[in-house]
C-alpha cells in the first residue's frame, strides 16, 4: 500500500497553503500521514528531510520518490501516481 508522509510545521507558510489540499485528498481516500517536523525529529532525521513541506511516497515502508515545496492538487496526484504511470508504460 502506498502512503505519503507529509512533513509540515505550524510556522511554515507554504505548509499552510497546501494543508487544505492534503486534507481534502485524505477525505477522498488518499493515504497521507501528516508529520510535524518540530515534534517528530526521529522521522526527520531518518528520512533526511532538510526543508518543508516535503512529501515522501512510500510503499511497504520503502521510499519510492519525494518532492519538496507547496504543490497543487494536480501535482500531488501526479506525484502519487508516478510509479503507476511508469509501470503502465513499460
Amino acid at each position: 500500500m502506498k502512503t505519503v508522509f507529509y512533513f509540515t510545521a505550524d510556522w511554515c507558510q507554504p505548509c499552510k497553503k497546501v494543508k487544505p489540499v492534503v486534507e481534502a485528498m485524505k477525505r477522498e481516500g488518499f493515504e497521507f500521514q501528516m508529520i510535524d517536523a518540530d515534534y517528530e525529529q526521529s522521522l526527520v532525521e531518518r528520512f533526511k528531510v532538510s526543508s518543508i513541506p516535503t512529501f515522501i511516497l512510500l510503499e511497504d515502508g520503502r521510499e519510492l520518490s519525494r518532492v519538496t515545496g507547496a504543490k497543487t492538487r494536480t501535482e500531488l496526484e501526479n506525484f502519487i501516481n508516478y510509479e503507476k504511470t511508469i509501470q503502465e508504460n513499460i
